[in-house]
């Protein structure tokens, strides 16, 4: 009878240090965070231990991938830690007399856009205006990061996509026709560029407004 109170005691003394030991840790909600250069919806949920779904949500994000340095987001307290976030490496090791007992929790998986640093993305010509013809688009790309290609898009005054350019990554420039019959009426228009990986979009740079040049083909 006394090896087996002590058998039992054992026991319990060895689930309650598993069961502390496998218990994941939440971080602070319901604050308001502002997001910094490099910086995606991904990270900021691992940080606050809250979902990116619930994170969109909550600030009427419609595409997780798209958020800004500067931008203030409201952390919920709802929605769940991110699967992720509640997984984190822990190891436990119990000895009793020469028993002993190893858990092991496999680590969080990799932020694959943790290397990309959109610091100093941004386009830099024209920035005064484009010719009624070909025009040829530079920016300045990432600090860091695999960037697979670029992609220049042109609007016109009302927000319409008129044109989209596509470069392969390593290239920070790109021409395209700007005249009348390409990208229609109007001299009130403006153009950015994206960066993208593996995984979509990962930086864009500011939007520029300019003016298209006037010819007398475009009427009155």
């Amino acid at each position: 009878m006394r090896n087996l109170i002590r058998l039992l005691t054992l026991t319990l003394v060895l689930a309650s240090v598993l069961a502390w030991g496998m218990t994941p840790v939440r971080a602070e909600c319901g604050v308001y965070h502002t997001v910094q250069a490099g910086q995606n919806l991904f990270r900021i949920s691992l940080r606050y231990g809250v979902s990116m779904e619930a994170i969109a949500a909550a600030n009427g994000i419609a595409d997780v991938r798209r958020i800004y340095a500067g931008q203030t987001l409201y952390i919920p307290c709802s929605g769940g830690a991110s699967s992720a976030a509640a997984t984190t490496a822990t190891t436990v090791t119990t000895t009793v007399t020469t028993t002993v007992t190893t858990v092991v929790v496999p680590p969080a998986a990799a932020d694959p856009a943790a290397a990309v640093n959109c610091a100093g993305f941004r386009a830099t010509s024209p920035l005064d205006g484009f010719p009624n013809g070909e025009t040829t688009f530079y920016w300045d790309p990432p600090r860091s990061g695999n960037i697979t290609h670029y992609q220049v898009y042109v609007l016109n005054e009302n927000g319409q996509l008129v044109t989209g350019l596509d470069v392969p990554g390593g290239i920070t420039k790109t021409r395209g026709n700007m005249e009348l019959a390409a990208i229609g009426r109007g001299i009130n228009f403006s153009w950015y560029v994206v960066a993208l990986d593996d995984s979509g979009e990962v930086c864009r740079s500011q939007t520029v407004r300019l003016r298209r040049e006037w010819s007398d083909s475009m009427g009155s």
